[in-house]
């Protein structure tokens, strides 16, 4: 299912038409950009609002399933639908800022379900701050060819597209990478997301599930290596966040001494939840309140990660899981925390980031963020490596709901409730 097969291209305008015709029962609020705590915007909203501001997109999926995908946005997967234009649309979007075009998008959050990006973003070689600059908010920056600059569509059909970007930058040791990002991004069927999850979908539950392949290469004449510096990729999930959102990482049991910690809750200059319990250690899985009220972040080391994370939006109804491919092994992960860190080498396989009123960027927004890491990237020169991410979402009663989880992880929908306030 991974590998791409090259495909006849669907032509960009053929691909707007569609969105506009599929978006035609939805009409965008004129004056409502940002997403206002649980009222979420329908998918033909979304598509009235990319047609009015000339975003560049492409609709991929069949039946009531679709994605929107932009090149000039990087590739990333903006949101999903399970209920074609009237159903709910899934990701978080920083709407402002695609729409009026005036900030350096280095530096704020753009948004979206899925979007490649490098790392690590803290530590010694940082790719997101300067060499000699502060890890603060005031410095950070992502690289330009991960923010601001288009990706090349290599091929795509109506469920699937392929993009590549080269480019070069340095890290914060002033090493320079040369490298060629590849993005393939697939929906998934029904009968996929059953194979795939190891369950069968109740009949009642909407379904829209998708992934994505990311490839990184070597274009450089040197080898990386951990005296210059190392990369990792990872993929970035934004979702709208509620007073009733939580997420939950099942967790490897075992001895601390063994495994380590089981969550890290240092990511940030403050280096804290801000007390209370909006962060809970439960038998067997992680609880954290993902309200977008409270700057936070939190990380599970590959130690005790299980490869999946999830998240459920008790407002709406929805379920979202997301699932990793673990390597094989015991293999260096890169730090991300901000901090400095004794170990440069011990970092996280999963990340989740609630935003707040005390953000820098997006102080307003509603949203939290779900990353998956891959581990670090010793590449000889034409050499490549790939991270696989799948996001799927179900809608539905509770029950269906709590039952899904469960099979999956044994979490049961009065867990999904949460206790984390």
């Amino acid at each position: 299912m991974c590998k791409f097969r090259r495909m006849k291209k669907i032509s960009p305008i053929a691909s707007f038409i569609a969105l506009i015709v599929l978006s035609g029962c939805g009409l965008m609020r004129e004056t409502a950009f940002k997403n206002d705590g649980a009222e979420l915007w329908t998918f033909g909203q979304e598509l009235s609002f990319f047609s009015k501001y000339g975003i560049d997109a492409v609709l991929l999926g069949e039946g009531k399933s679709f994605i929107l995908v932009s090149p000039s946005w990087q590739g990333r997967v903006f949101t999903s639908t399970l209920d074609g234009s009237e159903g709910f649309s899934m990701g978080w979007i920083n709407r402002d800022l695609i729409a009026l075009k005036n900030e350096d998008l280095r530096s704020v959050h753009a948004g979206g379900e899925d979007r490649f990006l490098i790392g690590p973003e803290g530590g010694d070689f940082s790719v997101f701050f300067r060499q000699g600059d502060m890890h603060s908010e005031e410095n950070w920056l992502v690289p330009e060819a991960f923010s601001q600059e288009p990706w090349k569509v290599e091929a795509q059909n109506k469920t699937q597209i392929k993009l590549s970007k080269e480019t070069e930058f340095q890290n914060s040791k002033g090493f320079t990478f040369n490298v060629r990002a590849e993005r393939e991004v697939s929906v998934l069927s029904r009968a996929d997301i059953g194979e795939i999850l190891g369950i069968e979908i109740p009949e009642g539950v909407r379904a829209v599930a998708f992934q994505s392949l990311n490839k990184l290469t070597n274009l450089g004449e040197k080898e990386w290596d951990p005296d210059a510096g190392l990369l990792n990729i990872s993929v970035q999930s934004y979702f709208n966040a509620n007073r009733k959102s939580r997420v939950f990482i099942p967790y490897r049991d075992g001895d601390m001494a063994k495994l380590g910690d089981i969550v890290r809750d240092n990511y940030f200059e403050s280096g804290a939840l801000g007390g209370g319990s909006r962060l809970l250690v439960e038998s067997g899985y992680i609880e954290l309140k993902t309200d977008g009220n409270s700057v936070s972040g939190i990380g599970v080391s590959p130690a005790r990660s299980e490869g999946i994370v999830l998240s459920y939006d008790g407002a709406n109804n929805i379920l979202t899981v997301i699932t990793y491919i673990k390597p094989s092994g015991k293999p260096a992960y890169l730090q991300n925390s901000w901090q400095r860190v004794s170990s440069p080498f011990d970092g996280d396989a999963i990340s989740v980031y609630n935003n707040g009123p005390m953000a820098r960027a997006c102080p307003d927004d509603s949203f939290y963020e779900i990353s998956t890491h891959s581990p670090a990237l010793k590449l000889a020169p034409q050499k490549s490596q790939f991270h696989l991410q799948r996001t799927f979402h179900f809608s539905g009663s509770e029950y269906d709901l709590g039952l899904i989880s469960y099979k999956l992880v044994g979490i049961s929908i009065g867990q999904l409730r949460g206790k984390a306030e």
